[in-house]
């Protein structure tokens, strides 16, 4: 017998919970003295300054939306059948990974042993379930501890396991059947991120020698079509040039994966620019009778300006398949008096044209397409 899981409405309710939560909250800081390793409350501006659960709740749960071949209307989705779906596979993953084939789930989601695009879930699975919601789990505790929320490490890790349960709900899209990768992702990568962060010595590493950093998106919100944009989590590693102090060599992964050269050209100031690939699209196809996703990449350009590695801004642009051009200007880049807007700016043969604005402490901000 199936299990039911009514999801939709939890899904609902938790977001209006985060929402009034972090509207609630002052928008100044309050005092602490303790160490943070990923979260700085004292930057009013950028990345850091936009940052909190409740737009990372956002851009986790419907960073896959931003893949193309899903419609990005949040009120067309078949959030209760792909809930249950997803239910049923991470509730008896051992029938699940049997049909799917041992061999194939270790070699293709666990082990790297395959090269192959179609062969290597375990990519992500490792840069972004472990490493990037490990870091994400520390921050958002350490967002919690600030605020002087009861319990932070625990409420933590209730926000990250409801957006990546979400992502993996929208990721199902309706589909009915044996589905192995939220068994990889739930039960197996994103556990491992919390507990590998946990380490004191492994937060040491990540914040301080290579420099790892949240540079998501900032979420809108289409009134006209439902439609959220620009929702998607993005982070960027740095580590010093050998016998240089300027510069520095950097990875900004996410749907995108980005290398390049980051250069210091004022005290604090940083611009990085770099080349790689984007992931445009995720075509769905079956094999050993199970759901299996194949990865369309194109190439990507990325400009990145950031202070003392809060993000400012930053320029995507991706073709020659797709041409796309995408600028975020984040909080605290532009100052308007008391008012510190965010903007979105996009062009091309899948965005059209959009624009968008937001404001630091909202999660989520308005848009309009012009097609």
């Amino acid at each position: 017998m199936r299990r039911k899981l009514y999801v939709n409405p939890i899904i609902h309710g938790t977001v209006v919970l985060l929402f009034l939560f972090q509207l609630g909250l002052p928008l100044s800081s309050l005092a602490q003295s303790k160490t943070y390793y990923f979260y700085n409350p004292e930057l009013k501006y950028g990345s850091q300054f936009y940052f909190n659960p409740a737009s990372t709740f956002i851009n986790g749960g419907f960073d896959i939306l931003r893949n193309g071949g899903h419609t990005k209307d949040i009120t067309d989705q078949a959030y209760k059948r792909s809930a249950q779906n997803v239910w049923e596979n991470i509730s008896q993953p051992w029938q699940s990974i049997e049909q799917y084939g041992w061999k194939y789930f270790i070699s293709e989601e666990i082990f790297p042993l395959g090269i192959d695009k179609d062969e290597s879930q375990y990519i992500p699975n490792y840069l972004h379930h472990m490493l990037g919601g490990g870091m994400l789990y520390v921050k958002m505790a350490e967002w919690y501890d600030y605020h002087r929320v009861p319990y932070p490490r625990l409420t933590s890790a209730i926000t990250s396991l409801l957006y990546h349960f979400l992502n993996e709900t929208l990721e199902n899209h309706g589909y009915v059947g044996n589905n192995t990768d939220p068994i990889a992702d739930l039960l197996i990568f994103n556990p491992l991120g919390i507990l590998l962060f946990s380490s004191t010595s492994v937060k040491k590493f990540f914040s301080e020698r290579l420099q790892f950093y949240d540079w998501s998106l900032q979420p809108l919100y289409n009134p006209l079509n439902h439609h959220i944009e620009n929702a998607g989590q993005q982070f960027v590693m740095f580590h010093k040039a050998p016998f240089t102090e300027k510069y520095s060599v950097f990875y900004y992964y996410g749907i995108y994966g980005i290398v390049g050269l980051s250069y210091q050209w004022k005290s604090d100031d940083h611009i990085s620019f770099g080349a790689g690939l984007v992931v445009n699209k995720l075509e769905e196809n079956m094999r050993r009778e199970s759901r299996f996703l194949t990865p369309k990449l194109d190439g990507a350009l990325g400009l990145f300006y950031d202070r003392n590695r809060s993000l400012l801004w930053s320029m995507l642009i991706t073709g020659p398949k797709m041409y796309n051009a995408r600028l975020n200007i984040y909080p605290g880049f532009l100052r308007i008096g008391w008012f510190h807007p965010g903007f979105y700016l996009a062009a091309g043969e899948w965005d059209k044209f959009m624009v968008g604005v937001t404001v630091a402490h909202i999660p989520i901000g308005l848009m309009t397409r012009i097609d």
